[in-house]
């Protein structure tokens, strides 16, 4: 699909690329800057809600850049402008409410770099569309680099093509260990009452099974969650067939709180997660943030993550089915 719109211009921005024919991030801006207030811009997404979302999967990245967006309260006006239906988040990152349908992104040290991934990737429904809004931009770092995904799925076939088939065929394991309560000292400091909504564990047990996971409980008071099998890769409609690495395995490996294996409990083989590491780092793509930023993620295509920052950084975010 050709670009043509009469309500946005496109612009460009330090760090996008061309990837298979797409630019991404695709820059949006004001046709000029007497357009650039809020109610220009939700004027002109709700205008334009189907071509608009049909930029976001084309071009999987859409930035929004130049108008005067604000706070929580404009952010949740361009959501709810664009028609999508609020998916919950569920997972280990630590998040606060802070109006209708929007929350922090990761409230993690800033200092750490939360690693790249598909939003709820091993829950049986994840969100179609990450949307972040940059209130404050970092002074330094604090970039949200994302990857396409299907990149790393080539790229992986080209190295490694029998052993990625046979992680795909066997299809893979996941643990993690959740806390009692929440913790910002960490980036994966989500206890699980907040994570399920509940300080009953009977009704944690039924949530955590209609997301397709098993809980063991811990002596501390936490939660081991246990997911699988689950599939390395996926392919989605309407994204020309592209096979994306739609897993978490490299994020997962190895680490304190969290394992990847394959489905029978077979180990992953060390060289194909340092690899695959190496891999999604260099086709990484990034930007700096400004104020007022608006940037539209396509989950099922993208992996994102964040870089280390310095302080002050806030960044927010909706997930949408």
């Amino acid at each position: 699909m050709e670009f043509s719109c009469k309500d946005f211009k496109v612009g460009k921005c330090e760090g996008e690329k061309v990837v298979d024919g797409e630019t991404m991030p695709l820059v949006l801006q004001p046709l000029e800057p007497s357009k650039n207030g809020l109610d220009s811009l939700l004027s002109a997404l709700e205008k334009n809600k189907d071509w608009f979302e049909q930029m976001i999967i084309k071009n999987s990245a859409v930035l929004l850049r130049g108008f005067d967006v604000k706070n929580a309260v404009d952010f949740n006006d361009i959501v709810e402008t664009c028609g999508w239906d609020d998916i919950r988040y569920v997972g280990p990152a630590p998040r606060t409410h802070v109006y209708k349908r929007i929350w922090t992104a990761n409230e993690g040290p800033l200092s750490e770099f939360i690693y790249y991934h598909h939003e709820m990737v091993l829950i049986t429904e994840s969100p179609k569309k990450v949307i972040l809004f940059c209130e404050i931009p970092p002074p330094e770092g604090g970039e949200t680099p994302f990857v396409p995904s299907f990149r790393v799925t080539e790229r992986m076939l080209e190295e490694f093509p029998e052993e990625v088939e046979e992680l795909d065929r066997k299809g893979l394991q996941y643990s993690f260990t959740a806390l009692g309560k929440n913790s910002t000292t960490s980036m994966r400091g989500r206890g699980w009452e907040d994570a399920f909504g509940t300080s009953d564990r009977e009704e944690a047990e039924r949530r955590a099974k209609a997301l397709g996971m098993e809980m063991e409980w811990l002596p501390n008071g936490g939660v081991k969650t246990i997911l699988g099998p689950r599939s390395l890769t996926r392919v989605f409609e309407g994204r020309k067939g592209r096979r994306m690495w739609f897993n978490t395995m490299v994020g997962m490996y190895g680490k304190e709180l969290s394992s990847a294996t394959m489905a029978d409990g077979t180990e992953i083989p060390e060289k194909l997660a340092k690899r695959g590491e190496e891999i999604i780092e260099e086709e990484s793509i990034q930007f700096k943030w400004e104020k007022g930023d608006v940037l539209f993620l396509d989950n099922m295509a993208l992996l994102h993550g964040r870089r280390p920052s310095l302080p002050p950084r806030k960044v927010l975010v909706a997930t949408c089915k």
